[in-house]
This record gives structure tokens, sequence and C-alpha cells, in this order.
């Protein structure tokens, strides 16, 4: 509560912080609507490489077309933003050179371009918040090391599934409690989706069919499962994760009838759980615990249910924004070394010369397992471009040298220095739940 207090000073003394947003799709032009109605914070800059799109959602804010300043030029988005202008540029390195600006969203969903604009970022010595699970997935270890190393923050947005499971495992292990269960919740799963099958959904998100597809086919959200997985240590059981069709009565008896061992992430499907997510927490302590939430009318333990019933994307995605600038702490962030990957699975079977298409689309979908069992699999994020060599059956993982990827993969590049870095040097992690 006192980030809002401050965030309101902040307004009240002209100490307004001052953010970029790169990539103005559904997310991003939700986040750069919700920063112009916050308190002590506001968007600059809108950073898309389609200009129209980021002109299109200040007029939508109401803002006058004469008063939207559209260049790369430094200098005059220097001017711009001294003089309360709206700006809108291509290049995120013409943003990061404007000295007011404090931090840069980065929501654009790719990982190559997306990297680029983060490690600009940071060398420009710049906060770096991401809506995007896909960059986080793949090299946000690498990423929130570079950032560690530059003393700037990078991290996740509050609102998405990892920023809500974040919050409550805080709260969670806080009050003394072990983690059996990081849990996301979502409605229906279909591994042969495509783009065409998604187009309706596309439409009611205001996205694109590739986006709506990675959300039915379980790609996006063994990405998120993911991104919660490195800042915790929490890890799959098994690839793919459980997938529990139950309900928020239900919930805590069917997880512990299935799971194994505490400290893993995990997903429903279906049930009364709307978009919402929630921790299991264990704690055998009658007299502490028990007792009490008997009389509080929770349940009987020793293991408990805290669940929130709805994650807000971009209403929230600001508050990481402003926990970045005043208290210098990232919402979600890796913790060291990445525990989970998500790998590529076949959605049909391929053949050699085939080339795979992006996430999202009819040539493979996503699933999460730990690093370990990983290791010989062709990353997500990265399978969009390579070429088969070999053929790959339906639902089997794209082993790596079934690939051939494409020269000048910066995504690549940058993940063969995270697995170079990590092999050689662990950072002392700041939370493990596992």
């Amino acid at each position: 509560m006192h980030l809002y207090r401050e965030l309101r000073r902040r307004q009240q003394f002209g100490r307004v912080i001052k953010v970029a947003v790169s990539g103005i799709g559904s997310m991003g032009r939700g986040i750069a609507l919700q920063l112009r109605s916050m308190h002590g914070m506001e968007p600059a800059i809108l950073i898309n490489r389609t200009v129209e799109h980021a002109v299109d959602a200040w007029l939508t804010a109401g803002v006058a077309r004469d008063e939207i300043v559209v260049s790369d030029d430094p200098r005059l988005l220097q001017i711009g933003v001294e003089q309360g202008l709206a700006c809108v540029c291509r290049e995120v390195g013409s943003a990061m050179e404007v000295k007011e600006i404090e931090v840069l969203v980065e929501a654009t969903g790719t990982v190559g371009h997306g990297a680029r604009s983060v490690l600009g970022a940071i060398n420009a010595g710049k906060h770096v918040v991401v809506m995007n699970a896909e960059l986080d997935a793949t090299i946000g270890c690498y990423l929130a090391e570079r950032a560690r190393q530059q003393g700037v923050v990078y991290g996740y947005v509050d609102g998405d599934h990892p920023g809500v499971l974040m919050r409550i495992l805080e709260w969670v292990d806080l009050h003394g409690f072990e983690i059996v269960a990081a849990v996301s919740c979502w409605d229906s799963l279909d591994v042969r989706a495509t783009p065409d099958s998604a187009m309706q959904r596309a439409a009611r998100m205001k996205t694109s069919p590739h986006v709506a597809c990675s959300f039915m086919d379980g790609t996006k959200m063994n990405l998120v499962n993911a991104v919660i997985s490195n800042a915790t240590g929490l890890v799959p059981e098994c690839r793919g994760m459980h997938g529990v069709e139950t309900t928020l009565k239900n919930a805590v008896r069917d997880f512990g009838s299935l799971l194994g061992k505490p400290g893993v992430v995990d997903y429903t499907l279906g049930g009364d759980f709307g978009g919402g997510a929630f921790v299991i927490g264990r704690c055998s302590d009658w007299e502490r615990v028990g007792h009490y939430f008997d009389y509080l009318k929770q349940e009987y333990g020793p293991d408990y249910l805290f669940f929130r019933p709805y994650h807000l994307c971009h209403l929230e995605a600001p508050l990481s924004v402003a926990e970045a600038v005043i208290y210098r702490e990232p919402t979600v962030a890796p913790i060291g070394a990445p525990v989970a990957d998500v790998i590529a699975i076949a959605k049909k079977d391929l053949e050699p010369g085939e080339v795979l298409d992006e996430i999202g689309g009819v040539s493979f979908y996503g699933q999460i397992d730990t690093v370990e069992r990983a290791r010989e699999f062709v990353p997500c994020g990265l399978a969009s471009g390579a070429v088969i060599v070999r053929p790959v059956a339906a639902d089997e993982p794209i082993p790596r040298d079934a690939v051939e990827f494409s020269t000048g993969n910066y995504g690549l590049n940058l993940r063969c220095l995270q697995e170079t870095l990590f092999s050689t040097f662990q950072p002392t992690p700041s939370h493990v739940y596992a």
C-alpha cells in the first residue's frame, strides 16, 4: 500500500516516472493506456515498427494528432518528452537516449528483437520490465544477470500469471508455509490448434491468430510457468506438467493425490477458477495454523489453498514499473541458472526440408520440462525458422540434432552465452521455494 502513496506523492511533486513501451500490440497498447491513467507515472514514448499502431494508441488515449511527435531522432524525442508531448518511434535505441526515460516495458512477444531492445535499455542504464514470456523463458536468466551487472532492474510484470503467483508465493512463504505447488488456471487445451482454428478467439482477444493459438495449444501456459519456475526454483514434475481437471473445492485433494513431492509448478484445466491462480501451502502446526484456520473456516490442513480469482495483465503491469524505480526490485525475475525450459514438440509429422513456423503456428507447440531433461531438445523460443533435417513424429520433442538453425540467429547466440555463463558461474539466488 505504501507504493500507492509514494506514487501519489510523485504525482503531487512532479517526479513522475517516464516510461517507454515497446510493442504496441494487444498488451502493449493496454499497458500504455493504463500507464496514462496512473498516478506518478506516464507513458512518454511508444515504440513500434508500424508507427501507425502507436499513433492510434495515443489517439485512443485522447491525445490530439498535432500533439504527437513521430521521429527516430533522439534530439526531437528529447524535446518532445521535455515538453510533455506524446512521442512515437520505431527504434528502441532512439528512445533510450532520452534521459528522462527511466523504464522500458518490453511487450513485443519476440525473442530476438525483444532481446536487442532489452539489452539496449540495460546498456543505457534503464530498468526493464517485460511482458514477454517467450523471451524470459528462453534467455531471461542471461538478461537478468546482465541487468544486475549494470546495476539496473530486469523483471517480469505483475498482473500476468507469473506476477500473480509470485505475490502469493512470497506471502505464503513469509507466513511459514512450505510451498507444495504454484498453479495457474486455464480453461482448455488443444495441442492441435492452428491459427485458422484460433480466428474467433483472436478476434475476441483483439490479437493475432498466432498469439491466440499459442494460448489454445498450451504453449503460452508452459512459457509463463517456466518464468515462475526460473524465478523460484519450483519445477515441473513431468514434461508438460500434470494439468489437473478439478474445482476450487477439490483442488487441494486432487493435487495432493497426484503430486509425488512438494515444490512444483502446474496448472488446472476447466473448473470454476476463471482466470485465477493459486498456491498450495503446507503447515502441520495445529496450534499456530490448524486451529485458527479451522476457526476461520479454511480447509482442515495440513495443505491449504491460497487463491486469487483473476489476473489483470495490463492493469497491474505498471506496479512493476513503480517497484523497479522506487524499490529497485523486480516483481519476478530469474534467480540464477535456469531450472526449467520450454521445448518444441512436433504438432504434426515433420519431414526433412520443412521450416518451422512461429510460436502458435502449425509446426510445433511448447511444453515445459526441467533443464536436465530438456537439454537435448530445441527450445520453443528458438524454434522458428529452423529447418528439419530428419523426420520427427507428431507429439515427439524435436531434438537439437534434427534441425539446422538459421544463420545470424540473435536469440540463439544469446542462448549460447546463457548456457556458457551458467556452466561456470552460479549467482546467489534471492528466492528458492523448492
